[in-house]
């Protein structure tokens, strides 16, 4: 998710740049004239058609399946656009709805992750209840907003052993400004700025865990009906889809440029702590360029780490296809050599080893590392190769994976994707 910075930082003075150029808050006669008139309408329509524009003119590589891509990525941000306006909207009737996911792709999301999202606000009180079950863990955040918009404040957070659990895994959390007089079960304070509840999932077996399950309510909301969409309001849902597109797009967008620029051969960037988040939690951000006949061999020492992993993104800073490729290595994933270290091939086409990282067929991309609740931060290498030549690059020990292997490796992610995004 946005939650890594290319090797020059985060997101910085593009996030702050692009908050104070949010649309103010029009008076509500002047958006109901706006919907009336069709006026908002055409808005949105005109701020996609410039989305669309920058994905045409976008400078790529030769190789047209990008273009594709892109506008994949735009028809992604469209629909997670139109959750953020119409289901995240109302502090009043909160639901957590999932942003992004594998059809909804933005802010190079981890592939390992289920991301949450809750609208809340100081003024209420809400109640959360779940099941645990086997993920690995997971976080709750009070939040202000989004990176790329400019308001990433982070407030208070949870992990999953911060709770308490009954016998069969539920849970239940309380959510307000202050905590309820007399109170002793677990509780999470809104600050003043507190606008969103996330949750956020790590599931590392994807032949076994199941993401834990959330339910949100707004104490005292039971069985209350919301307010009825008025005119002036669904214009502002109108302007606001239209916003997240715009801007989410442009701040990935100069993320990337910024990270192509800094690219240097042959080299991979040092993890690093970003603006704003953890103290345990590094990530690294660096680029490749490969031939048809090329590949590029990724090392390092594995970190001191609760979790790590390695992926691939593309030139709109999404994750590649993680749920039928191999785009994505993690700790229950990945081959580890007998001298400790791991290794990664970066191919076009399958090397026939157990760390191989799908391209794709993209001539160009990001590689991505975390080391997550790390003591320590190892800095990867590269170095490119022949195709032929990759297993000369490699330890003798390093296993042989078959076709048939790694199809059964492809069923199992295949498989965990309706585990972690079920319908309805």
């Amino acid at each position: 998710m946005a939650d890594e910075t290319p090797k020059a930082g985060g997101t910085g003075q593009v996030g702050e740049a692009l908050k104070r150029q949010r649309a103010p808050a029009r008076p509500a006669a002047e958006q109901a004239r706006r919907l009336e008139s069709g006026e908002a309408w055409t808005d949105l329509l005109a701020r996609l058609a410039e989305t669309g524009r920058r994905v045409l003119e976008a400078p790529l590589p030769d190789h047209p399946e990008l273009r594709a891509e892109g506008f994949r990525y735009l028809l992604g941000l469209l629909r997670s656009g139109i959750d953020q306006a119409l289901q995240l909207s109302d502090p009043a009737q909160p639901r957590f709805v999932r942003n992004p996911d594998s059809s909804a792709k933005w802010g190079a999301e981890n592939a390992d992750n289920q991301y949450l999202w809750a609208r809340i606000g100081p003024e209420h009180v809400y109640r959360i209840r779940g099941l645990r079950r086997n993920v690995f863990e997971f976080l709750i955040e009070v939040k202000e907003g989004y990176m790329q918009l400019g308001d990433d404040e982070v407030y208070a957070t949870l992990a999953a052993g911060d709770l308490s659990f009954d016998p069969e895994g539920r849970f239940e959390l309380l959510l307000s400004a202050q905590r309820p007089e007399g109170y002793e079960g677990d509780w999470m304070p809104i600050a003043e700025g507190g606008r969103y509840v996330t949750v956020r999932q790590y599931l590392l077996d994807w032949a076994r865990e199941e993401p834990a399950r959330f339910e949100i309510s707004r104490v005292g909301g039971e069985g209350v009906a919301p307010e009825p969409l008025t005119s002036s309001r669904m214009a502002g849902v109108l302007d606001s889809t239209g916003e997240w597109v715009d801007l989410t797009q442009r701040v990935w967008d100069e993320w990337i440029v910024q990270l192509r620029e800094a690219h240097e051969p042959g080299t991979m960037a040092a993890p690093r702590g970003f603006v704003g988040g953890a103290d345990a939690i590094h990530y690294g951000n660096d680029w490749f360029r490969l031939g048809p006949e090329e590949a590029l061999i990724l090392e390092s020492e594995l970190p001191d780490a609760r979790y790590w992993s390695v992926q691939l993104c593309n030139l709109w800073f999404t994750t590649m296809d993680y749920a039928t490729r191999q785009t994505s290595l993690n700790p229950t994933q990945a081959h580890v050599d007998e001298d400790g270290r791991l290794r990664c091939v970066i191919a076009h086409r399958d090397p026939g080893v157990p760390n191989w990282l799908d391209t794709c067929g993209h001539p160009e991309g990001m590689i991505q590392v975390r080391w997550v609740w790390t003591k320590t931060c190892p800095r990867p290498t590269v170095r490119a190769v022949p195709f032929t030549e990759i297993r000369q690059h490699l330890p003798p020990g390093t296993p042989e994976v078959s076709p048939q292997e790694r199809r059964r490796g492809i069923a199992t992610r295949q498989a965990h994707l309706p585990r972690r995004e079920p319908a309805g």
